[in-house]
């Protein structure tokens, strides 16, 4: 995957999804004021290049995040703890 910079020179991946959808994913430095740290932004880019306003999440409990994802996806079995 390619970092590249958006036009605020933010760096961000572009993740290819199905139907010509893209996740992008950038990096914030200032962050959002109310967090104080810096961020990582979440979008979806539909098919006619339109941008979907995501969340922001701040760097210092993204670990949180992406392993709660990860619970989410794992079967059912392991994820309500009897597998």
């Amino acid at each position: 995957m390619e970092i590249v910079r958006d036009s605020s020179g933010q760096p961000y991946i572009d993740v290819r999804l199905r139907l010509g959808e893209h996740v992008r994913v950038t990096r914030i430095a200032a962050g959002n004021p109310g967090y104080g740290c810096p961020t990582l932004r979440i979008q979806i880019r539909d098919a006619k290049g339109h941008l979907r306003q995501g969340p922001e999440i701040p760097l210092d409990v993204l670990g949180c995040v992406i392993a709660a994802c990860i619970d989410l996806v794992r079967p059912e079995a392991d994820a309500d703890g009897q597998g």
